[in-house]
């Protein structure tokens, strides 16, 4: 089983205009080698870029860690996410869209749970094999973003609203 890769739609063009892929590696560097994406992902030293957050099987930041020598092994997940400065009081409008697995999981109220966030769903199509939600996001920045982080670290599609399609 080779080792998955997931990002958010902002950075999709890393992995060829996908959100997941697979590789394969034995440190999280050599998976990015292998993938071709290490020079994106690395600044000029050599070190991950500091608006990108590495997770593997979401854990803490690899920065928090063994950096790029983080052992990966197959069936684990590492997940790239572009990490947002800032913070105040936000709304954030994004799509999720969830696969067959995931429909019956209550994602949006483990966010409320989890995060200090209020979520408002401003339209819904689910049936037993996908869901499709337009969800608003509302709180401090970094909460919003961790929830955001939260939905793609368990395999939902998360697309922002482009036009104000929900309202």
């Amino acid at each position: 089983m080779p080792i998955t890769i997931r990002t958010g739609s902002v950075l999709k063009k890393l992995l060829g205009g996908k959100l997941e892929t697979q590789g394969e590696g034995a440190t999280v560097r050599e998976l990015f080698e292998n993938l071709g994406i290490l020079e994106n992902v690395c600044d000029q030293n050599g070190n991950p870029r500091r608006h990108f957050n590495i997770h593997v099987n979401e854990e803490e930041d690899i920065r928090l860690g063994e950096g790029l020598n983080t052992p990966v092994k197959d069936g684990d997940v590492v997940t790239i996410l572009s990490a947002i400065a800032g913070g105040g009081e936000i709304k954030k409008k994004v799509w999720l869209t969830y696969r067959q697995d995931l429909v019956e999981k209550p994602l949006i109220w483990e966010v409320s749970q989890k995060f200090k966030v209020v979520t408002n769903i401003r339209q819904a199509s689910v049936s037993k094999e996908i869901g499709i939600v337009g969800l608003e996001i509302s709180g401090e920045e970094d909460e919003v973003n961790k929830a955001v982080d939260f939905f793609i670290q368990n395999g939902v599609t998360v697309e922002p609203v482009e036009l104000d399609v929900v309202e």
